[in-house]
């Protein structure tokens, strides 16, 4: 029985530790595709705002077949050069603003909120 136990015992270590691992692998992966994420998520959310409001739809696609879009679509060329400037500063500012916070960190600090 004491042999059988301690077989437990062992396997159970090997299965933690293979859990811990496959874990960090994980999370890795997460983050190479958490860009594609937020993207995903921004052009979602203009989405179901067009989707909501279909008169700002027919207004943006009047305005755009009139001729006077001409001025605002090189207006809308400089902005998305701009950003193709600022893209990089932006991306870092953020990175080094907000930092990685891990979620077992956060979560010790919610339950002790509440008390």
């Amino acid at each position: 029985m004491n042999k059988r136990l301690e077989e437990l015992g062992r396997r159970k270590q090997s299965l933690i530790a293979r859990c811990t691992q496959e874990r960090e692998e994980v999370a890795g992966y997460f983050e190479r595709c958490r860009p594609h994420l937020d993207l995903t998520k921004t052009l979602a959310s203009i989405g179901n705002t067009l989707k909501s409001h279909p008169l700002l739809v027919a207004g943006a696609s009047g305005f755009l077949m009139s001729g006077r879009a001409r001025g605002f679509s090189r207006l809308a060329l400089e902005v998305v050069g701009v950003w193709r400037a600022i893209g990089p500063l932006w991306s870092w500012w953020r990175k080094r603003r907000g930092g990685k916070q891990e979620v077992s960190s956060a979560l010790p600090a919610a339950k002790t909120a509440r008390k």
